[in-house]
């Protein structure tokens, strides 16, 4: 490059999550004192995966961590600014025995809950955003929606998954839930959290609301869109 060149322009952040993340990748670098406030500010714009800042800010994750504390947020707290989560629960009155959380990994490290199960989807059933022939629809609609649960369940092996995950979680609420009134968590994730996971997690509360269990399920990542 010669002196009369220059280096083309930044492409221009179209949201503000990649307006902060932007700011944190040009800047981190070059005025450290300001980082933890550059760092803090992508968290607030959406970005909350301690490894894609630690990426962005060119830094190691437990500087994130140590940088998100002096900026007074508590990377574990996922109801923070910008986060919408949809909750379902069992109707009436009933003792709370059982929260499952549905997630994304693209989009989220795991919550800091205490996980007595965990079941992974990242790379199981059919992922609905990714079939051509359905896809255009799919990219609209989200787990809760019956076309999406059908079309989740009926892949081949996903009642299997369903089936052994409330028979898990049946044993560990007889076996160390209840008697010391302990709650047992249950996280399902999947790449983005908008479709598998949501789907599973319903279908496993409904196995166990069926039989007399009370369950909360909190799906993180619903509301985020597609990750293509």
């Amino acid at each position: 490059m010669t002196e009369n060149e220059k280096p083309p322009p930044a492409a221009t952040p179209s949201t503000p999550r990649e307006a902060a993340l932007q700011a944190l990748r040009q800047w981190a670098g070059q005025q450290t004192q300001i980082r933890p406030r550059l760092t803090a500010a992508a968290w607030r714009a959406g970005t909350r995966t301690i490894a894609s800042l630690a990426r962005a800010a060119g830094v190691s994750r437990d500087t994130v961590y140590a940088d998100l504390a002096a900026e007074g947020i508590d990377y574990r707290d996922r109801t923070a600014i910008g986060e919408e989560i949809v909750t379902t629960r069992t109707e009436g009155g009933y003792l709370l025995q059982v929260v499952i959380k549905s997630y994304g990994v693209l989009h989220r490290e795991p919550p800091g809950d205490e996980v007595a199960l965990a079941v992974n989807l990242t790379s199981a059933l059919r992922n609905p955003p990714d079939d051509p022939v359905v896809r255009d629809r799919m990219i609209q609609l989200n787990g809760l929606d019956a076309e999406v649960r059908a079309y989740v369940l009926d892949t081949p092996g996903a009642l299997e998954i369903v089936g052994r995950t409330a028979d898990q979680l049946r044993t560990l609420v007889e076996h160390w839930g209840n008697p010391t009134h302990r709650i047992v968590h249950a996280h399902v994730y999947c790449k983005g959290g908008r479709h598998r996971s949501v789907a599973v997690a319903e279908e496993v509360a409904t196995w166990l609301r069926a039989a007399g269990y009370g369950v909360e399920v909190d799906h993180l990542d619903i509301t985020k869109p597609v990750v293509i």
